[in-house]
């Protein structure tokens, strides 16, 4: 066997135990007509470092959702990460913070929001899917 081929197997191995366990909703992006944007001030702190907490035994169907910034009147205020229980059909959009391209600079930030599968040929709330309930041992 060759010195390359032993080399390129074991960084192989060694990149496929860095993989995470953690359960992820599905996500995808924001519906271009659905979105929320809010002008805000500044932009968020970075996010904080959390520790996620071991998933629920006996509820697999549990996924993670990350901690995030959200602008709550002239501030950004951290919301943290929880397991939820996602409602089937529906996918994650995580939070946006972006510059407006068009006149002015302004700065915009969009919520997350859990939208249905099918949510990009929908308009308004029928896109939109409940907030799932968390998951409680």
């Amino acid at each position: 066997m060759s010195r390359l081929f032993v080399a390129f197997v074991s960084v192989g191995a060694l990149a496929g135990a860095c993989g995470s366990s953690t359960r992820l909703p599905p996500a995808g992006p924001h519906p271009p007509h659905v979105q929320e944007f809010v002008l805000v001030e500044f932009p968020p702190p970075p996010a904080q470092i959390e520790e996620i907490p071991e998933a629920i035994e006996g509820m697999p169907e549990c996924v993670w959702v990350d901690g995030y910034y959200a602008w709550e009147e002239r501030r950004f205020a951290w919301h943290p990460g929880q397991w939820v229980l996602p409602t089937e059909g529906c996918y994650y959009a995580p939070p946006i913070t972006a510059w407006s391209r068009v006149g002015e600079p302004r700065l915009y930030y969009t919520p997350p929001r859990w939208y249905r599968d099918d949510a990009l040929g929908l308009k308004g709330a029928a896109a939109l899917c409940p907030v799932p309930r968390t998951c409680a041992k």
